[in-house]
Formats: structure tokens, C-alpha cells, sequence
């Protein structure tokens, strides 16, 4: 066997490298943390409609009476 060629070097490396991106948990951790927030943002959104008909519901009403 002797020296590797440069075409297979370069095979090697792009392995090593793929498989330490896949080994790399950094960024399923950013998309977890990202897919959190988006869920509370959402639950806020759905909370503040909520309460924003039940309180306007009363002023409607006395400005009506007014």
C-alpha cells in the first residue's frame, strides 16, 4: 500500500468532517429552544385575544349606555 492519494485525503477528511457535524448537538439544541419559544409566543398570542374580548365585552357595554 503506499501514500494515499490526494483524492482519497480528501474523501477521508469530508468524512471526518460530516461525521463531526453529525456528532455536533449544538444545533438540535437551537432548534429545540427555538420550537419552545414559538410555542409560548403561540400561547401568548391565544391568551391575549382571549382576555382582550373578555375585557372589552364590558366597556362595549357601558359605552352603549353612555
Amino acid at each position: 500500500m503506499g501514500v494515499p492519494s490526494h483524492s482519497q485525503l480528501g474523501v477521508k477528511y469530508k468524512a471526518r468532517a460530516a461525521f463531526t457535524l453529525f456528532a455536533d448537538e449544538r444545533g438540535v439544541t437551537a432548534i429545540e429552544y427555538t420550537l419552545l419559544a414559538a410555542l409560548i409566543v403561540m400561547s401568548l398570542v391565544a391568551l391575549i385575544s382571549q382576555i382582550g374580548d373578555f375585557v372589552s365585552t364590558p366597556f362595549e357595554t357601558i359605552a352603549t349606555k353612555l
